[in-house]
């Protein structure tokens, strides 16, 4: 069971990498896939500095904590998937957002599980 947990926690890690990857070397395509346009000016800098990095952290984080497995790598993405979700659901809220249940849902169960890898540690 251990090494199933190990192998989902890598694959996890590494596809929010490769997101933020994709971030610096093909923001149109990013953009595109998480359902938005791209920006222009500073407001491009600013999404693929701030979303790029985001992905970055996540992927770069989750995959220190598969690889030494010492669970206090999981906290930032636990942190940064939560406030996520929270931060989203106020867009819908209060400022007129489109109410976006697969993203939520997303960062909610990796949320979790990462929550479950520390708590099982």
């Amino acid at each position: 069971m251990d090494r199933i947990l190990n192998i989902v926690t890598f694959t996890a890690g590494f596809l929010f990498f490769i997101n933020g990857i994709m971030w610096l070397i093909a923001p149109a395509a990013s953009a595109e896939a998480l359902g938005m346009s791209l920006l222009s000016g500073a407001g491009l800098s600013t999404q693929i500095g701030d979303i790029g990095s985001f992905f970055l952290v996540l992927g770069s984080f989750i995959l220190l904590g598969a690889y030494t497995k010492q669970k206090h790598w999981f906290y930032a993405p636990i942190a940064l998937l939560s406030l996520a979700a929270v931060s989203r659901t106020i867009a819908y809220l209060f400022h007129g957002a489109d109410f976006s249940a697969d993203k939520i849902i997303v960062e909610l169960v990796v949320a979790a599980f990462l929550l479950f890898i520390v708590k099982k540690a």
